[in-house]
């Protein structure tokens, strides 16, 4: 079987390298870095790349729709916003027995409208798509992303001990998600009055 020459276009993106980038030698000089890594053009079959977010309603992920589009503006990706919900248990004999499934999802999918953000209409925007879906919010972003290139979660701040902890969706998407997973923190109160 023949090497693959190492100056084939790739299909998967990557962070553009400058030509005049370098590197160092182990001679102790430097020599140009390495080749650009250019994305083969894509035929009209071929699907965008995909960035599904993971949307609950909170800032933080209000913040990770946001970082998915600006990303998904840069690299032509399509983004797909999915919300999950489900039927809390029921206590007692008639707890919710009032409120019919169409409820969650129509509240589900309010979360995702409210998420969305709104272009100036000179703007260019990427494209984002909704979804709701009944479920375990980890299991059914997991599924969303089988063929995506990222997965993006929102992640709460905690100070402390509680900092260094991931949330129950995000460590199981860390563990089970075929894509690399990001994870964006809202900003804070002083994030948000900073002056540059």
């Amino acid at each position: 079987m023949a090497a693959q020459d190492s100056r084939t276009p790739r299909t998967r993106r990557a962070f553009p390298i400058q030509a005049q980038d370098t590197v160092d030698d182990r001679r102790g000089g430097t020599r140009p870095g390495p080749t650009p890594i250019h994305e083969a053009e894509r035929s009209g079959s071929d699907p965008a790349p995909q960035v599904v977010v993971g949307i609950d309603g909170s800032p933080a992920s209000h913040a990770a729709l946001q970082w998915a589009v600006r990303h998904a503006d840069t690299t032509g990706a399509t983004v797909h916003a999915v919300a999950a919900w489900h039927r809390p248990a029921q206590f007692g004999a008639n707890a919710l027995a009032q409120t019919p499934e169409k409820d969650f999802e129509a509240e589900a999918h309010a979360r995702l409208v409210a998420a969305v953000p709104q272009p100036a209409p000179d703007e260019p925007h990427a494209r984002v798509h909704t979804h709701t879906e009944q479920g375990d919010p980890t299991a059914v972003l997991i599924d969303h992303a089988r063929s995506a290139e990222l997965l993006v979660l929102g992640n709460r701040r905690h100070g402390g001990v509680a900092g260094a902890v991931l949330g129950s969706v995000a460590l199981g998407a860390a563990h089970h998600a075929r894509c690399p997973v990001v994870l964006v923190h809202a900003p804070t109160a002083t994030e948000g009055d900073a002056t540059d």
